[in-house]
């Protein structure tokens, strides 16, 4: 086919078209490393019902354990983003108490509640004060970041083949 000025060739178009619009990897987020180490007051039996915050302990509850983290397709395909915030309580043996856990920073529902059954679903090494190990109030951000376009392979080739039309219409018009 020879080139003619001002005319673009329906299948460079079709190709351009698909390209542009190419679905990216849909970024699924893993829970934080987990320690397999205790804290240092596991071995002991806490008495102390007090809910410290995390200023006012010796050592911070970490994570040993969570389901990972999944996108929500609905929100990935709508590019729904940011950072979702939950916090809880995680009582002296290290389990998160259930009726805690709280979302302080919402971005979306879909994304509140991913990141909510996340916490929900931890356990952790318990916090530690003066060597027992007592209640801490954490609060776990979460962020969802969308890279790329994200929509379906059928989508970015019926993309393409508009866009491959428009362009060959357009061009038979000059």
């Amino acid at each position: 086919m020879a080139w003619i000025p001002g005319r673009v060739p329906l299948a460079l178009t079709l190709s351009l078209g698909a390209l542009a619009c190419a679905p990216s990897e849909a970024p699924i987020r893993s829970a934080q490393v987990l320690r397999a180490e205790p804290t240092s007051c596991i071995s002991t039996i806490g008495a102390d019902t007090t809910v410290y915050d995390v200023r006012h302990i010796d050592e911070k509850p970490v994570f040993r354990s969570a389901l990972a983290l999944t996108y929500p397709a609905e929100a990935l395909h709508h590019r729904i983003q940011g950072r979702v915030v939950v916090e809880a309580i995680v009582n002296a043996r290290g389990d998160i108490d259930q009726s805690s856990v709280t979302v302080i920073h919402h971005v979306d529902p879909l994304l509140d509640a991913e990141a909510r059954r996340v916490v929900l679903s931890a356990t952790l090494w318990p916090a530690c004060r003066d060597g027992q190990p007592v209640r801490a109030r954490i609060a776990v951000p979460f962020d969802f970041t969308v890279r790329g376009p994200v929509i379906g392979a059928w989508e970015a080739i019926a993309v393409g083949v508009v866009g491959g039309i428009v362009g060959a219409v357009l061009g038979h018009a000059r």
